[in-house]
C-alpha cells in the first residue's frame, strides 16, 4: 500500500472516530437534558409535558404526566364556552404510593379543580401554557408548560 493509500485509510478511521464521539457526545447530553428539575416549597416552577421535577429534599417528585384534554377556546375564535383543559400529574413521595392529580381550569362552578391534596402535600396549578390560537394548530403534549405550586 502506498503513502497516499495509507493517508487515505487514516482519514477516514479519524472521521470515523469523531463521528462516533459526536453521537456519543449527543446521547449523554439527551440524558442529561432528561434528568429532573429541582424545586422548592412555597416557590412556583414550571414542569413540561412528560417532564419531572423533585424536590430539593428529595423525599418528593412530581410529573407532568398527560393532557387529558384542552378544549379551551383559541384566541383568534370567538366561543360561546370558554372551554377548558385537564391535565394529570403524578405525586410521588419516596417510600410512598403515588398520587394522581387532575386539575381542570373549567371556569364553571364545582368543576375548577386547582389545588389537590398529595398526602402531606398540596399541590396547586397556578397556569397551563401555551393557550390554544388557532383550531387548526395543535400544540404537541411536550409543548405544554405547567406553573405549579407545592407546599405542605
Amino acid at each position: 500500500m502506498g503513502k497516499r493509500a495509507v493517508r487515505l485509510v487514516f482519514r477516514r478511521a479519524l472521521l470515523i472516530a469523531a463521528l462516533a464521539l459526536a453521537l456519543v457526545a449527543c446521547q449523554m447530553s439527551r440524558e442529561a437534558d432528561a434528568d429532573p428539575d429541582e424545586f422548592r416549597l412555597g416557590q412556583e416552577f414550571v414542569i413540561g409535558g412528560g417532564q419531572e421535577a423533585v424536590f430539593s429534599g428529595n423525599d418528593l417528585s412530581v410529573r407532568f404526566s398527560e393532557l387529558l384534554e384542552d378544549s379551551r377556546c383559541p384566541t383568534t375564535v370567538e366561543c360561546f364556552w370558554t372551554g377548558q383543559a385537564r391535565i394529570a400529574v403524578i405525586v410521588q413521595p419516596t417510600g410512598r404510593p403515588s398520587t394522581t392529580a387532575y386539575f381542570n381550569t373549567n371556569p364553571a362552578p364545582g368543576e375548577n379543580v386547582h389545588t389537590v391534596r398529595a398526602g402531606e402535600y398540596s399541590v396547586e396549578l397556578k397556569k397551563l401554557d401555551p393557550y390554544p390560537r388557532t383550531p387548526d394548530d395543535p400544540i404537541s403534549f411536550e409543548d405544554y408548560r405547567a406553573t405549579l405550586l407545592v407546599g405542605r
